[in-house]
């Protein structure tokens, strides 16, 4: 829903009917070539907009005579006849793909040699997907570590990694949690649900529900410790925060898996993935903490140019979205500096700190106050881009002010 609460997306119904309708028009795609197919699909298949989106993109090729002339045009559905030459070799596969579409097109996301992420084909990301790999030595243990990585079509070499990392981590008795508790923010869907079950009273104002909804669009989590999702972390933000990256960023996702004192703050969107990350660092003794940088998935970086800005008008769409994006980590650091003072009340935190290397959010981020001294992180961390450039004042106590605008009360 936008934000005065109506529906936007297209009734799933309708989007069939008029894919239908598409095929029956096509010249080449005559219905009976889909009959045996359809024929065999189960009924307890829950439908998927994004699937039926994909299958009805269409593709227009121009047909010209010896002299170049245009004498025909011939439409194709190209990603439906992709599925469909697949079925002949992985039996089912349309069946799989469009029964588990959002893991399906998970497997586009990939790591390159050098482990760093890239995004594959839909050709090679569906057979992947059709062969779902299978490790060797998946326990009760690591079995959401197999499910993540499975999802991601990653090699043995990678699932061995992330679980020699993990275990590192479980005998130094490395905590989940630097706060020894779960801070995580409610997604859309869950607040929806929240509000379902609220009192009819509480519901009387509905502009404010639809304000805390549309608000909501990306919310906030500190990453348990414990998550394999730390160990790929690149994957989900385009960056190189893997294990088995070539580049620094494989030091940070070590970090964040077997050091007491580094955790992620991760943003997710309304469907609950994760597109966004910051890695913090916490000084207990000195009582200041340093995020290396906020990355973004691929996706929200439309029109970003060489030095991480965006050429995008301030009402655009993708720029109200990094807005919402960058309020999801300020409501995180807020929590998380409640809880930590409430914790640590003789040695609270005094100030945080955010890098500037290849921050995507830097619009964001250089409206607030920049630091006159950069507070500093142990270099096995990898800490790069808050070391190597200028950091920004996220929070300082000695303000008693939060960056956003808000003040301590």
């Amino acid at each position: 829903m936008d934000k005065k609460g109506k529906e936007t997306e297209i009734p799933l119904a309708q989007k069939a009917s008029s894919l239908l309708a598409k095929i029956l028009k096509t010249n080449e795609m005559r219905l009976g070539k889909y009959h045996e197919l359809f024929d065999s699909m189960p009924f307890d298949v829950t439908p998927n907009q994004e699937f039926l989106e994909f299958i009805s993109q269409e593709e227009v090729k121009k047909i010209k005579d010896e002299q170049g002339n245009t004498i025909k045009k011939e439409t194709s559905f190209s990603n439906l006849e992709l599925i469909l030459n697949l079925e002949r070799n992985y039996p089912s596969m349309f069946m799989k793909v469009m029964s588990n579409f959002d893991d399906a097109k998970s497997y586009r996301e990939s790591l390159d040699e050098n482990g760093r992420p890239i995004k594959i084909s839909w050709e090679e990301a569906l057979k992947k997907f059709y062969l779902s790999n299978k490790y060797i030595g998946v326990t009760k243990e690591n079995a959401d570590i197999a499910q993540v990585f499975g999802g991601k079509g990653l090699s043995q070499e990678v699932f061995d990694e992330a679980i020699k990392l993990r275990q590192k981590a479980e005998s130094a008795n490395v905590p989940k949690h630097i706060l020894g508790k779960t801070l995580r923010e409610e997604t859309i869907l869950e607040s929806i649900e929240r509000i379902k079950k609220q009192t009819e009273q509480e519901l009387v104002n509905g502009r404010e529900m639809i304000e805390e909804l549309y608000d909501k669009q990306f919310t906030y989590e500190w990453l348990s410790k414990n998550d394999p999702r730390n160990s790929i972390m690149g994957l989900f933000c385009s960056c190189c925060a893997t294990i088995t990256s070539q580049f620094y960023g494989r030091d940070i996702a070590v970090s964040s898996v077997i050091a007491k004192d580094v955790q992620n703050i991760v943003v997710r969107n309304s469907k609950g993935d994760i597109i966004s990350k910051g890695t913090m660092y916490v000084n207990k003794d000195k009582g200041y903490a340093v995020i290396n940088d906020f990355e973004i998935n691929r996706e929200y970086r439309n029109h970003e140019n060489s030095v991480g800005k965006y050429n995008v008008e301030e009402t655009s769409t993708e720029e109200q979205a990094r807005e919402m994006i960058f309020k999801a980590f300020q409501r995180g650091i807020r929590a998380f500096i409640q809880e930590y003072d409430k914790q640590n009340p003789k040695k609270p935190l005094t100030q945080i700190n955010v890098g500037m290397g290849y921050n995507r959010l830097k619009k964001q981020v250089e409206r607030l106050k920049k630091a006159t001294s950069n507070l500093t992180v142990p270099s096995e961390y990898g800490f790069q881009d808050a070391m190597a450039d200028e950091q920004y004042i996220l929070y300082k106590k000695a303000q008693k002010q939060i960056e956003s605008g808000g003040y301590d009360r």
